[in-house]
């Protein structure tokens, strides 16, 4: 069984890394959250108080590589956020020892049934949403901010790839998984509502 994981019962702002995020101005509504949770790299951006908000509790991360790898990225992770949650399907030992019994972990076979929902490799953004959906009381208490499906370039990166995920796969599935209205875009002019 998964441990619990500290936004159980808890407001949660998961802010995604489309680029389009710093257009809008969901700050205030993503501090505001009880949770404040950060993908990858999201949370060593420039963050902005009025777009992208300036809190990281929670940072899911694809942890890979070698062990020092490892260790360099939860070690500015944790810097950055008082939660590091790997996400990372393979390699999962640390010195041998699986992350599991470490730090909280997306649970592979999770990874799996979505990859099959998906018929493609989930993006972190895909699996943290799948995550929360799991992990919470209540959808509603899920908002997401920066998904865009690949509709703008990833904020530190600077491109767009998609490849090898299925962008309108992962658009249905964050819109069926929380509750209605609760992604909230630039281009729609606040929420899908």
């Amino acid at each position: 069984m998964v441990k619990p994981f500290p936004w159980t019962e808890k407001t949660i702002s998961l802010v995604g890394n489309a680029s389009s995020v710093w257009q809008g101005q969901f700050g205030e509504q993503i501090d505001r959250a009880e949770c404040v949770i950060r993908i990858n790299q999201g949370a060593f951006i420039e963050l902005r108080p009025q777009s992208t908000g300036v809190r990281t509790d929670v940072l899911l991360m694809s942890l890979s590589g070698y062990a020092w790898d490892k260790a360099w990225m939860y070690s500015r992770g944790r810097m950055r956020a008082g939660t590091v949650v790997a996400m990372t399907p393979k390699a999962r030992t640390f010195f041998g020892i699986d992350l599991k019994h470490l730090i909280p972990v997306y649970p592979v076979e999770w990874h799996r049934e979505l990859h099959e929902l998906l018929g493609a490799r989930p993006s972190t953004g895909a699996m943290a949403v799948d995550l929360l959906r799991r992990t919470v009381a209540d959808v509603s208490q899920i908002s997401v901010y920066g998904f865009d499906f690949w509709g703008s370039p990833t904020t530190y990166t600077g491109i767009i790839k998609a490849a090898p995920h299925d962008p309108v796969a992962e658009e249905e599935f964050v819109r069926s998984a929380v509750a209605p209205g609760r992604v909230f875009q630039v281009a729609t002019g606040g929420d899908d509502g």
